[in-house]
């Protein structure tokens, strides 16, 4: 069957997004502060992509 589609809208930062991601019901971010700093933000997607890797294989 088909499940809602959860998004973390809390703080979210380079340090926290492997835990806030891996093993848990979480799809995705809505990403606040950290967004404004193209560094902060590529960090966190490089942490994300690495864990959906990480969980494929």
């Amino acid at each position: 069957g088909s499940r809602a589609t959860i998004l973390y809208g809390g703080s979210v930062k380079r340090d926290n997004a492997r835990k806030l991601f891996v093993g848990t019901e979480v799809d995705g971010f809505l990403i606040g502060g950290a967004s404004l700093t193209a560094d902060h933000f590529n960090d966190i997607l490089r942490v994300v992509n690495d864990a959906h890797d990480d969980d494929s294989n």
